[in-house]
């Protein structure tokens, strides 16, 4: 409707990602058992690295009150630039038996499957998310953003349906429905945090398409921490030495400088 309405273009591939979920459905105290929690307490997890065997994206699993929804978001410009194509359910199934999930969700059951379109709109929202008759919220007018550490837009997406249907109800009072009235819409979302943050973040996906975030660096902390807590045969080094040798071997070269100077922009 935004796309036919002159608001918006249509999605490119590098803007746009699929998101694929499943709630499993398990007794509240299995819940609470695997995941250390109380009556009333939750639990979320974020995953990034070879889940996503090169592509762009990660991973999420969150409890409910008897629910579990785990699931990954991938980038679709990956997708077309993967050699050989890779499937995307067969990525989210062995997300499922890794070992860190496979015993979270044993003997779960298969209460609901969903896959949605998530218009990313590289961090930037739509330059006017309003017309004549119309106002445009949540992922639609691009309120979506991806931070590294979480995927956000749930919040944007009540907070701007709050403020359209503040918008909307001055409109109707006023008995104009008019693009010049629904222009308080964009004034309302410029005074909330939801522009706000979009603005802070702005340049958070071009620094997050290196490859080398979910390649590289996941590789390296992995690689640097098995040394550090392995314990061998022979005598063990200092904690520093092994710290300053994993430093000297992945991250003293001009190519990490490059990446930290990325990352101060966000």
């Amino acid at each position: 409707m935004a796309e036919q309405a002159g608001l918006r273009g249509a999605l490119t591939p590098r803007h746009a990602a699929v998101a694929l979920k499943e709630v499993i459905r398990l007794a509240p105290e299995v819940i609470e058992e695997r995941f250390g929690l109380t009556p009333g307490e939750g639990a979320a997890h974020l995953f990034f690295g070879a889940i996503t065997p090169g592509l762009f994206g990660g991973g999420f699993l969150y409890t409910n009150r008897d629910t579990l929804s785990l699931g990954l978001v991938l980038g679709i410009e990956s997708f077309l630039e993967s050699k050989p194509p890779l499937e995307t359910h067969r990525i989210f199934e062995a997300f499922k038996e890794r070992q860190e999930i496979a015993h979270l969700i044993k003997g779960g059951e298969l209460a609901e499957y969903s896959a949605h379109l998530i218009p990313e709109g590289g961090n930037s929202p739509l330059p006017q998310p309003y017309g004549d008759g119309i106002v445009v919220v949540g992922d639609a007018a691009g309120l979506a953003l991806n931070m590294g550490i979480t995927v956000r837009g749930m919040e944007f997406a009540i907070a701007s349906g709050y403020l359209a249907a503040q918008t909307v109800k001055k409109a109707k009072e006023k008995g104009d429905f008019s693009a010049s009235t629904l222009a308080l819409y964009q004034t309302l979302l410029k005074e909330s945090f939801v522009l706000k943050d979009m603005k802070t973040f702005r340049h958070s996906l071009e620094a997050l398409e290196n490859p080398r975030m979910t390649g590289f660096y996941p590789q390296w902390a992995c690689k640097v921490l098995e040394q550090l807590f392995w314990i061998g045969e022979g005598p063990k080094e200092r904690i520093s030495s092994t710290l300053w040798k994993g430093a000297r071997q992945g991250l003293l070269n001009f190519q990490v400088l490059k990446d930290l100077l990325m990352l101060r922009r966000i």
